[in-house]
């Protein structure tokens, strides 16, 4: 996994999969977080379905109103060009339980516990679910 920081869209496998999603919209969310929701029950997710769900999430939160501080370029231009929306309640209730997922059992979490940067990561984690609480 290509990291450059602890934000859940600085890493390769976000970038990727935010690149898709300027593409494909929500059928792209639904398919990651979907395919989350049928994994739960897996040992461990990898660092990089990890990473795609981190940036699926972001950007239901965005979408729902509550974007991250800073975000990248790609979603910025994808809200101006898509909002207002209505975020399908489901997509949230997958959000807020993949996003456990990742903060409970995954490579990606593993990867940051070895690093001296994974209380900023974490931090990140803990804003995205903040930010997903918000959403009615």
């Amino acid at each position: 996994m290509g990291a450059w920081g602890p934000g859940n869209f600085e890493n390769d496998a976000a970038q990727d999969w935010l690149y898709d999603f300027g593409e494909n919209d929500f059928r792209l969310i639904d398919r990651t977080l979907a395919g989350v929701a049928a994994m739960m029950a897996v040992d461990e997710l990898d660092a990089d379905e990890a990473s795609e769900v981190l940036a699926a999430a972001e950007c239901v939160a965005a979408a729902a109103g509550f974007p991250p501080a800073d975000p990248p370029q790609e979603l910025a231009e994808w809200l101006a060009e898509n909002s207002p929306m209505q975020v399908k309640p489901e997509y949230v209730e997958m959000a807020r339980k993949a996003v456990a997922r990742v903060l409970a059992k995954s490579e990606l979490r593993e990867l940051w516990l070895e690093s001296d940067e994974f209380d900023a990561w974490e931090t990140a984690v803990h804003n995205l679910q903040s930010r997903l609480s918000q959403i009615p």
